[in-house]
């Protein structure tokens, strides 16, 4: 990240008592604020490349670090992590950065936190867009055990089986004896490897508890390990694992209750940054979904690599994006 950025981090206590850390670095003439919403295990730093880009052109830039993360609150009572009182904490963000023209960005987890703000405060956006992670409503979430024969009913094989170590009470304390590990899995050289590692049960957990480590991305720099080990060694990850548990735990079952049938739709224009070697969000899933969703207009991205878009394709994705938003841009001036 450039280093004229770090001095633009600040603090905030939202509107419920939480503090929020966020990097802030205001839009030129009128140009719109891409609010960056990142996910597992991560920080605001996952987004530097976008950071970088938009800044330099113009375009404002909100990047928090999300609840249980950073230089964010770390709650580990699992009630924080209802999404809608999530999403209000990023609007508080906005509100006090006086942001009137917002895109929201989603990655992972913050992809379902953009889901919901399509659903429940689509005026405050000019669009939205998903990276990886798909377009989702919200419904009662089985026991991990259920989901997993859905996925292999569906899919052949089981997709989510990492959830089955994530739930335990002992995972944060395995975690944080071997980071090395986990970071290893989650930032793999060979995005293939979570065909294993991440979709069977028990394989992370063994991996995780054994200390060993697999060649990880090169995409993810000296630079952005040493912040993520810096992050998840001083907040641990108690916090940061709330964000599986508060779903299975039925904190977010509720949600759709309070949203009209209408709003599950996403009436602003969409953009889908979709990776072929996600194995968890699959393609086959991913698509389909948002093509069913998103009645504002779609544009679908289509990347080659795992995960992580953002980090492993940046020039690509970033030129798609702002290409999407300003077609964005023409789309809302012209209505």
């Amino acid at each position: 990240m450039n280093e004229s950025l770090v001095s633009k981090y600040k603090d905030i206590v939202t509107s419920r008592g939480l503090t929020y850390h966020y990097l802030s670095s205001p839009a030129v003439d009128d140009k719109p604020t891409l609010l960056f919403v990142h996910g597992f295990p991560s920080i605001s730093y996952d987004w530097y490349h976008q950071i970088n880009y938009f800044s330099e052109r113009g375009f404002g830039v909100v990047a928090p670090d999300m609840l249980g993360y950073g230089g964010t609150s770390k709650p580990t009572d699992m009630s924080f992590f209802l999404h809608t009182a999530i999403a209000q904490d990023l609007l508080d963000i906005l509100d006090a950065e006086k942001v009137q023209k917002a895109i929201a960005v989603g990655h992972d987890w913050g992809a379902r936190i953009i889901s919901l703000l399509s659903m429940k405060h689509s005026d405050r956006f000019l669009g939205f867009a998903w990276v990886v992670v798909t377009h989702q409503i919200y419904a009662p979430f089985p026991p991990v055990d259920v989901i997993l024969e859905m996925n292999i009913k569906t899919y052949g094989r089981p997709l989510l089986g990492y959830w089955k170590f994530f739930e335990q009470d002992s995972a944060p304390q395995i975690i944080e004896k071997n980071l090395e590990s986990l970071i290893s899995a989650v930032y793999p050289d060979d995005p293939d490897i979570w065909l294993t590692l991440m979709n069977q049960p028990g394989e992370i957990q063994a991996f995780v508890e054994s200390g060993k480590t697999i060649k990880r991305a090169n995409y993810l720099t000296d630079e952005h390990h040493s912040r993520l080990l810096e992050s998840l060694r001083g907040g641990g990850l108690t916090s940061a694992l709330n964000w599986y548990r508060s779903t299975l735990g039925g904190v977010n079952s509720r949600i759709m209750e309070e949203i009209p049938e209408e709003n599950q739709f996403i009436k602003k224009p969409a953009f889908f940054a979709v990776a072929r070697k996600d194995h968890v969000c699959v393609y086959d899933y991913a698509v389909p979904q948002m093509k069913k969703y998103a009645t504002g207009g779609l544009n679908v991205v289509e990347f080659q690599g795992g995960h992580w878009v953002q980090l492993e394709e940046p020039e690509t994705f970033n030129r798609e994006l702002e290409s999407w938003i300003h077609d964005t841009l023409q789309q809302n001036c012209g209505a």
